[in-house]
């Protein structure tokens, strides 16, 4: 904040006045403010918008693995709160706000337009599956990169800009400005990370998810930023840089620190900043870097709460990605839409707790202070993540298990026009020793017992001439499937066919097709293809057709899917017949019978694997744990660090906030890339055991932390000497209230000093 915003606010303080009208808060409101307002909309829509997707894009088109995808996610997350520091210096101390704005807005759509058209690059051997992604990796890699300097080389600017617009003694203006500035950021959130996983998934290219119209329509929106931005150029009041006080409290801190290593021997003073030349450095900017660092030392806990917090995007998301996603009549939920819940929740919650809990307890006189609440909400975020583990435990109890070792399985497909019977020879014997019930035509039935090794079964079929002594050879924990057919009156079985009992490695369900025709009914040359029903020409695989013969498992989206048989060069040339339909569900697997029941040929599928049965909706608890936690937090640490700091420091301590957040998310990269861990639900577990330590040791800080006395005007202050008597009504104790957010509170104007960390989580 400029010092005329500061001296008129000292003097509104003394002088109170009455409150303006909501219609004469908006009186004097500079012309250029839409185009700011409307420019931070488009970007947060574009950013959010991109994000959202990102984790499901780097598993489903560059085929990352799960905690690969992870990283690289949490790696662009640390990218985008380490640079604001450097799009700081470069305004402040180089190109001024505005051609800060404008310059790294460009890099910010060239980002955007790379990661758009990157996944069009590549051959497509396979168009079922899209383009090749050894093409598409160094695009995205680019792409995320420029993102990153994009969006942290703007977010200290834009709302610093938007403040610089209004005139000394327009406070109510100013306030009025943030709040819509505030409201801009959510509206851009909350639409964008609903919208675009639509865009993503409702819209079919090469088969699969359209992820460059996902990726395109925030890079357009991203364009349109800049262009709002650019289009208001002539209404804008634009300030000279003035040098960058992060670059200006690094060398004093690097004085100090040097000055102390040179310090003569046995030459103490009270505080190692007190070794800062003053001849370079006013005694105030020490003092203040004191203040400052007094504050840093409990941000140190700080990046763990953030580990936690941002794995919403990555973590939570691939656990959303394995579960069903039907919400009955409501339709269906992607999987990165789920995290349209936070946004959400953060503009019912603040008002609440505002409003109604924080003055419940201050009634009820119970600790309200500033650490106490941050705490609280660290304590929230390591529930989450327990409720998160027993969800994660729930969700793989849903997951196909393998036989127990020393066994394996056997399904048994009845393709007969009668009820079939199987007997093992020799019996099974043993404790528990299988049995099959009869089989009904079409029918299918599994044992997950059989032991391992080679067995004989002879199989009988109401008077038709029986299939004796068929081998099968059951390796450990291996599944197979036999089909049993009849030819002339005989039963018949091809060999087995080993059969894939997990889930897919993705969610889209995977399928494969066993042709059960009789090629001297039908030729040999004949292809096999399996369309989309809703958009044949859209999704579709063809097989080149070997009798009784299974395919290798392709994966799909899930839908219902036409099976056609398409016939080249023989009795039937160029006849298409639709032979049957078959759906398949999300997380599930397929096998795919094509046969003739004597009259005609159909199609029979049979799962391989159950499909995704757990509700995303069951991911709601932990999303308003950990949003509660975000509230008692985030919202209240800014406020901590904002009345904690004077006034010079309080963009530093800014810098050290987005720090925090970056440094969280390097947590999580590591624990990733580690691979310690491989079930997902105790890393679950890990994350809130380490949460509810740090939360022991950060209410221990708390605990005997001294709340700093920031002289009300620093100007009264001509000498650090000065008693505690002498400015005794110039003192004040900060950190009791969270005026956070509220109307009139004072972190709303000290905005335009930078402080836009506040809303930088949402």
């Amino acid at each position: 904040m400029g010092r005329g915003e500061s001296e008129e606010k000292s003097k509104m303080e003394q002088e109170p006045e009455e409150d303006p009208g909501f219609c004469d808060k908006f009186r004097g409101f500079p012309k250029c403010i839409g185009f700011i307002v409307g420019n931070e909309f488009c970007e947060r829509f574009s950013f959010y918008g991109m994000k959202a997707i990102l984790t499901i894009y780097l598993l489903e088109a560059l085929l990352f693995d799960d905690s690969t995808s992870t990283a690289i996610y949490h790696a662009f997350t640390f990218g985008c709160y380490f640079t604001p520091i450097l799009g700081a210096i470069m305004a402040d101390s180089w190109l001024g706000k505005y051609w800060t704005i404008v310059s790294v807005s460009m890099v910010y759509c060239l980002g955007h337009l790379i990661m758009s058209l990157s996944d069009l690059v590549g051959p497509h051997p396979y168009p079922f599956l899209g383009p090749s992604p050894s093409g598409k990796i160094p695009g995205a890699m680019i792409g995320l990169v420029l993102i990153a300097l994009g969006t942290g080389g703007i977010k200290p600017c834009v709302s610093a800009f938007g403040g610089d617009q209004f005139k000394d003694g327009q406070t109510k203006q100013v306030q009025m400005f943030f709040s819509i500035f505030y409201f801009a950021i959510n509206a851009g959130s909350l639409i964008s990370t609903l919208v675009t996983p639509l865009l993503r998934d409702d819209v079919q290219c090469y088969g699969a998810d359209c992820f460059p119209l996902a990726f395109g329509v925030p890079a357009i929106l991203m364009v349109v930023a800049t262009i709002l931005f650019v289009v208001g150029t002539p209404f804008y009041k634009r300030n000279p840089p003035q040098g960058n006080v992060v670059v200006l409290v690094s060398k004093a801190i690097g004085n100090a620190v040097k000055n102390r290593w040179n310090r003569e021997e046995g030459e103490q003073r009270e505080h190692w900043m007190d070794y800062c030349d003053t001849t370079k450095y006013e005694k105030k900017l020490v003092r203040d870097i004191k203040f400052m660092l007094h504050v840093l030392y409990m941000y140190i806990p700080l990046p763990v709460f953030w580990a936690l917090f941002d794995q919403q995007g990555s973590r939570w998301t691939l656990q959303a990605y394995r579960m069903n996603y039907d919400l009955g009549p409501l339709g269906k939920m992607k999987p990165d839409q789920i995290q349209f819940v936070n946004p959400a929740l953060i503009l019912i919650l603040i008002p609440i707790f505002e409003g109604v809990i924080y003055p419940i307890l201050d009634k009820c006189k119970i600790p309200n202070r500033p650490l106490q609440r941050m705490c609280a909400g660290m304590t929230f975020a390591a529930g989450a993540f327990v409720v998160a583990g027993f969800i994660q435990i729930a969700l793989q109890n849903t997951y196909p298990q393998p036989p127990a070792a020393g066994y394996s399985g056997l399904r048994i497909i009845n393709m007969a026009d009668c009820e079939l019977t199987a007997t093992f020879d020799p019996p099974f014997t043993g404790d528990n020793p299988p049995a099959f019930d009869a089989i009904a035509y079409k029918g299918e039935q599994k044992l997950y017992n059989v032991p391992k090794g080679n067995h004989t079964i002879d199989f009988t079929c109401n008077g038709k001439n029986p299939l004796n002594n068929y081998p099968v050879d059951m390796g450990d924990q291996e599944f197979n499937t036999v089909i049993i057919t009849e030819k002339n009156g005989t039963l018949h079985a091809p060999p087995q066919f080993h059969t894939d009992w997990d889930k897919p490695d993705k969610a889209d369900p995977k399928m494969r097709v066993i042709f059960m025709l009789d090629p001297d009914t039908i030729g040999n040359n004949v292809t096999v293809r399996i369309e989309n029903k809703a958009v044949p020409t859209q999704v579709n695989h063809d097989f080149d057709v070997e009798m009784e013969t299974a395919t290798e498992y392709v994966v799909k989206e899930p839908g219902d899917f036409n099976v056609r048989l398409q016939y080249v060069n023989n009795t039937k040339a160029d006849q298409d017949e639709l032979v049957g339909t078959f759906s398949t569900e999300h997380g599930g697997g397929y096998t795919v019978v094509v046969y003739n029941d004597g009259t005609e040929n159909m199609v029979e599928s049979y799962i391989d694997a159950e499909p995704s049965s757990m509700s995303i909706l069951y991911q709601i608890p932990q999303y308003f744990i950990i949003t509660t936690g975000e509230v008692l937090f985030s919202v209240t640490g800014l406020d901590f660090s904002y009345s904690q700091a004077p006034k010079s420091m309080k963009s530093v301590l800014q810098a050290a906030w987005l720090l925090t957040v970056a440094f969280g998310n390097v947590i999580v990269l590591i624990v990733a890339e580690a691979r310690l861990i491989e079930d997902q639900a105790i890393e679950f577990f890990m994350f809130a055991g380490l949460m509810g330590a740090v939360v022991i040791i950060f209410a221990i800080m708390a605990y005997f932390y001294t709340y700093n006395e920031i002289p009300k005007d620093d100007e009264e202050m001509e000498e650090m000497g000065k008693s505690n008597g002498d400015i005794e009504n110039g003192k004040v104790r900060n950190g009791v209230d969270n005026p956070a957010l509220s109307p009139d509170g004072p972190i709303y104007e000290d905005v335009l000093a930078g402080d836009t960390s506040y809303i930088t989580q949402l």
